[in-house]
C-alpha cells in the first residue's frame, strides 16, 4: 500500500535584507542639514538682518552715546559773530589764517565733450622713455617707428601718425607682443603673409619715401620715444582701415577713430593700464623687413613662397640693410641744420624694384579689398 501523499505547509519565501550602505544613513544627515539651518537662522539674528517674529517681543538696538545731546559752549561757539568773540569763549581755537583757504581757487569747469571723449578712448598709456643701451639701439628704435608710421600714416595728419606711433609703443610694454620697437614693427615679417603690419611684408618699402613725410614721421616717432603720450587713441594694441572690418574687431574694444584707422585695445584686465609693464631691454634687434623685398615682389607675382611658407632660404645670408634713404634724423639734428648728403662716390647704390601691385598711397590694392569680410 502506497503512503499517502502528505503536504505540509512552508514559510513563505522572501528575499534576503539588503546590506546597509557603509557611509552614514538618512538620519546622519537629516540631522546635519538641521544644524546647518539653524546655524544659519543664528546668525541672521544676531547680525540684526533678520528681525524675529512679534510673538518674541519687539525689536530694538543699543546705541552707545558719548556725546550730549546739547552742548551750550558749542552752540555758543557757532552762533558767534566773528572769530573774536568765539575766542573768548574756545581760546584754543585755531587761527583760520594758518589753514590757508584764501588760498584755494575753484577747479575750471569740464567739457562735456572731453568726457564724453575719455568714457570712449579710456584711460591714456603711462608716459615712458624708450632709451637705447647704445647709440645704435636708440637708432634702430628710431628708424623701426619712423617707417610705421611712414608706411602706415603718410598721408593723414599728425594726430593720425601719434595714433600709430601710440598703438606700437603700446605693444612694446604689452606682454603679448615682443619688447623692443622694431620686434614690435616688423614682427612676422620673415614669413610670407603673417607679418603684423602689412607693409613690412607686401613690397610696399621698395618704394622710396617723400622727404617731407618721412620727416614728418621723424618728429613724431622721436617726441614718442622720448615719452610723449597721445591720449586719443588710449592703450591701443591694434587697428586697421576705415575701410575694411576684420574678424577680430569683434573680440576687441574700439577705442577712437582718428584719420583712416579704428584703433581698438584688449577686453579685461589685459587691456587695463596694469598690464602695460613689460620692462623695455634697450637693445634693439637689426631693423627689417627680414624677408628680402625681391622675395617679397616674387610672391605677388605667384613665382615664390606661398603665404605662410618659410622662413625663405634667403635669411641665411647676410641681414637684410635699411633701404636706400636717409636714415630718421635726431631731434637736434632737424633743428639745428639739415642733414648733409653723404657723397655720391662713397653712396652704394641699392637695388629698386617696381611693381604696378604694389600698394599706393590711400588706395587698396584689388585682391585685399575684402580682407577681413565674413563669408557667406
Amino acid at each position: 500500500m502506497k503512503p499517502e501523499l502528505s503536504l505540509t505547509a512552508r514559510s513563505t519565501w522572501r528575499d534576503p535584507p539588503p546590506e546597509k550602505p557603509a557611509g552614514p544613513g538618512r538620519g546622519f544627515w537629516a540631522a546635519m542639514a538641521a544644524a546647518v539651518i539653524v546655524a544659519c537662522l543664528a546668525m541672521l539674528l544676531a547680525s540684526g538682518q533678520l528681525r524675529p517674529p512679534a510673538m518674541f517681543g519687539p525689536y530694538s538696538v543699543t546705541v552707545p552715546l558719548d556725546f550730549r545731546a546739547y552742548d551750550p559752549a558749542r552752540w555758543a561757539i557757532m552762533n558767534a559773530e566773528d572769530y573774536q568773540d568765539a575766542l573768548k569763549i574756545d581760546p584754543t581755537l585755531p587761527d583760520p589764517a594758518s589753514i590757508g583757504y584764501g588760498d584755494a581757487a575753484a577747479l575750471p569747469p569740464v567739457d562735456p565733450a572731453q568726457l564724453r571723449g575719455q568714457a570712449l578712448v579710456g584711460p591714456p598709456a603711462a608716459s615712458y622713455a624708450f632709451r637705447g643701451i647704445t647709440a645704435l639701439d636708440r637708432e634702430r628704435a628710431h628708424y623701426c617707428l619712423t617707417a610705421a608710421i611712414y608706411y602706415e600714416a603718410a598721408s593723414e595728419t599728425d594726430d593720425g601718425m601719434r595714433g600709430v606711433a601710440q598703438t606700437v609703443l603700446n605693444r612694446v610694454r604689452h606682454p603679448s607682443f615682443p619688447n623692443t620697437v622694431c620686434g614690435v614693427v616688423f614682427q612676422g615679417s620673415e614669413r610670407a603673409g603673417v607679418c603684423q603690419f602689412t607693409f613690412s611684408c607686401d613690397g610696399a618699402m621698395a618704394r622710396n619715401p617723400s622727404k617731407g613725410n618721412w620727416l614728418r614721421a621723424s618728429r613724431v616717432a622721436s617726441a614718442a620715444l622720448g615719452g610723449y603720450v597721445f591720449p586719443g587713441v588710449g592703450l591701443a594694441t591694434h587697428y586697421h582701415t576705415t575701410a575694411i572690418w576684420p574678424r577680430w574687431g569683434k573680440s576687441l574694444v574700439m577705442t577712437n577713430i582718428v584719420g583712416a584707422h579704428i584703433f581698438h585695445r584688449w577686453r579685461g584686465r589685459w587691456g587695463m593700464p596694469d598690464a602695460f609693464r613689460a620692462p623695455y631691454p634697450g637693445r634693439e634687434p637689426v631693423p627689417g623687413p627680414y624677408l628680402p623685398l625681391a622675395q617679397q615682389l616674387a610672391i605677388l607675382k605667384g613665382q615664390g613662397l606661398p603665404p605662410g611658407a618659410g622662413p625663405a632660404p634667403l635669411l641665411t645670408g647676410p641681414a637684410a640693410t635699411l633701404p636706400d634713404v636717409a636714415p630718421a634724423p635726431l631731434p637736434g639734428a632737424m633743428t639745428s641744420a639739415p642733414p648733409v648728403a653723404a657723397p655720391a662716390a662713397a653712396a652704394v647704390a641699392a637695388p629698386t624694384y617696381a611693381d604696378p601691385r604694389l600698394n599706393q598711397s590711400g588706395q587698396i590694392r584689388e585682391e585685399f579689398r575684402s580682407s577681413g569680410e565674413w563669408k557667406r
